[in-house]
């Protein structure tokens, strides 16, 4: 038997098979998701089939899908989205307002006007000690390193190497999807 904490306060709960916390007098589901001991969450959070590793915190407003894997003593900031298909390291920091992405090419409805409603997961890695300053998205398919940093407000495209540091965006136009226009 391990212990999560729930909004600071001790929570006994099996560390070693999948649990159903539900508790919606503080708006949190956490439903098939393995808790390491002494996970600390707080309210208003919605973790779905995941993986959470020793120590780690998980703050609010944040969403966490299924098969996503987070590692010992990582600190998740609040608003934080991160859907299926992600792996977190151990000791990784991720700011506030953090979103990851996991189709290359998200659509609504398929080529019949059809809701889309199953697409290709791709994988992204974040490896132990990595930082992702707030704001920050990361497109799928990359792997940010060990001990790399992302600096706030951050768009990452490509692959981030052990030790390096990110930072900056800016959008332009790359073309046209209906090419008439």
């Amino acid at each position: 038997m391990g212990c999560i904490y729930v909004r600071g306060e001790k929570v006994e709960v099996p560390n070693d098979r999948r649990i159903d916390l539900i508790l919606p007098e503080w708006n949190i589901i956490i439903k098939d998701t393995i808790m390491g001991h002494g996970v600390w969450i707080w309210s208003n959070l919605n973790i779905y089939g995941a993986e959470i590793g020793d120590d780690s915190s998980i703050a609010t407003f944040v969403e966490i899908g299924k098969n996503v894997e987070i590692g010992l003593n990582t600190k998740i900031q609040s608003c934080v989205f991160i859907p299926e298909g992600i792996k977190i390291g151990n000791c990784v920091f991720v700011g506030p307002n953090v979103s990851f992405t996991n189709d290359l090419y998200p659509k609504s409805c398929d080529e019949n006007g059809n809701r889309k409603v199953k697409f290709d997961v791709i994988p992204t890695t974040v490896e132990d000690g990595a930082s992702i300053g707030a704001g920050s998205v990361i497109r799928c398919g990359v792997r940010i390193g060990k001990k790399a940093m992302i600096g706030i407000g951050s768009i990452i495209t490509e692959d981030v190497g052990d030790g390096e540091i990110f930072y900056g965006n800016k959008a332009t136009k790359k073309g046209n999807i209906i090419p008439d226009l």
